[in-house]
């Protein structure tokens, strides 16, 4: 482990940031799997429009994600009752799931992009936006 103790105060919190964001990754790949797992069903496998099969796998992601957010990488951070933090959580991530669902549709349609990789290119953009604004707004410090 690394002893930040004598770091300027500046450098611990580009380390607690960076620290945080790769917990923010880890979260990000275990909801990117429900994303990917539940579009496949429910467009490859169920032929559900992808737009709206997008969305809904988009949604159950972010549950998944909040949650362990919540109690991973800002545990230590965020006041007040859960319900609050999941209140802009939502409108932030529903942000993104605009990001991610607008470039899929992009990248298919105007581009013959694979859907799939077209949402992961849509996920990896809406991550940012996420992890910047949940950050600064939902676990604020």
């Amino acid at each position: 482990m690394i002893s930040v103790e004598s770091w300027p105060p500046a450098a611990v919190r580009a380390w607690t940031l960076a620290q945080r964001f790769q917990k923010f990754i880890v979260v990000g790949a275990v909801g990117l799997a429900v994303n990917q797992g539940l579009l496949t069903v429910l467009h490859g496998g169920m032929a559900w429009n992808m737009t709206v099969a997008s969305a809904v796998a988009v949604m159950a992601s972010m549950v998944v994600t909040f949650l362990l957010n919540e109690v991973w990488t800002w545990h230590d951070r965020g006041s007040g009752r859960v319900v609050t933090r999941a209140i802009s959580y939502i409108p932030i991530n529903f942000g993104g799931l605009i990001i991610n669902t607008g470039l899929l549709y992009v990248l298919v349609h105007e581009f013959d992009m694979h859907y799939l990789l077209a949402n992961l290119i849509g996920a990896g953009v809406a991550a940012v936006w996420n992890f910047s604004l949940n950050n600064m707004i939902t676990w604020r410090a």
